[in-house]
């Protein structure tokens, strides 16, 4: 009897785990096209206004994604990442969450689309609207300077200024040289 429930019990472990390397869940497939809200847009560049890294997080029929990007040579890149307009800060908007001394966020930001477009045709649209938040690491020194003295939590012009040249470099990436050619970029999306 005890022969019995021994082998009872190692033939139901292994049923057991020959079920779950069957079992396994199928990878998560991206859309071919995203079109979304933007709810959180962060840029770490490399400075102003050289842009490296970001980060975006794009809301799409009550799925979330995440897309990360950074700047590569045009032989790697993948995509390419366009904004309509270059204006991101506004008046009402303010620092509203403290993320250390090198970072910053702000919100309300302009409503603003971005566009990322794919060398195999995918492409994702998002939307900053009120929820969005705008920030990024850029240094103490230089956030120091977007602090206006009388409310710290309102960006000076020269944020506004600042952000408007780096966002203008996705669009033609050596600014007022001749080349019109936009950043390149190796973008990667996945399901947050």
């Amino acid at each position: 009897m005890y022969r019995f429930l021994v082998t009872s019990l190692v033939l139901s472990i292994f049923i057991s785990c020959s079920k779950n390397e069957n079992g396994s869940t199928p990878p998560v497939v991206i859309p071919d096209l995203l079109i979304g809200s933007i709810t959180e847009f962060n840029l770490t560049p490399l400075n102003i206004p050289t842009p490296d890294k970001g980060t975006f997080y794009i809301s799409v029929l009550n799925t979330r994604y995440k897309v990360d990007f950074s700047v590569t040579t045009q032989a790697q890149s993948n995509a390419f990442l366009l904004f309509a307009t270059d204006s991101i800060l506004i008046d009402q908007s303010r620092e509203f969450t403290n993320l250390g001394k090198d970072a910053i966020a702000y919100n309300p930001v302009r409503a603003n689309q971005v566009i990322v477009f794919f060398n195999d045709g995918r492409k994702i649209t998002g939307d900053f609207d009120l929820n969005t938040s705008f920030g990024g690491v850029f240094g103490e020194a230089l956030i120091a300077q977007w602090r206006d003295p009388a409310d710290p939590s309102k960006p000076t012009q020269k944020a506004k200024d600042d952000i408007i040249h780096l966002v203008e470099r996705y669009n033609d990436k050596d600014g007022a040289g001749p080349e019109v050619a936009p950043q390149y970029l190796f973008v990667k999306v996945v399901k947050s």
